[in-house]
């Protein structure tokens, strides 16, 4: 999606962001990584909503770079060997 230059960059920006809305909503609302995460520092406990995109678009741009990769061609080729 992020190979369109703007019109992917949004469309990926739209679909980060309601990704980061139930889990900002679960994390901090329903004080899940408080009562689970309490070993965190608190700046991680209760992170802000933008924050929250922000870390959803960092592991995003993470995983592009990422050596382990998941090639679903790789593992039918093997499978259709057999």
């Amino acid at each position: 999606m992020n190979s369109l230059p703007v019109i992917g960059w949004l469309l990926d920006l739209g679909f980060k962001t309601s990704m980061a809305v139930p889990f900002w909503i679960v994390w901090t609302k329903l004080g899940v990584g408080a009562k689970f995460f309490y070993f965190l520092p608190e700046i991680y406990l209760e992170a802000g909503f933008w924050e929250t995109v922000g870390v959803f678009i960092v592991l995003g741009i993470l995983k592009e770079f990422s050596p382990i990769r998941a090639d679903s061609s790789s593992t039918s080729e093997a499978n259709q060997e057999r």
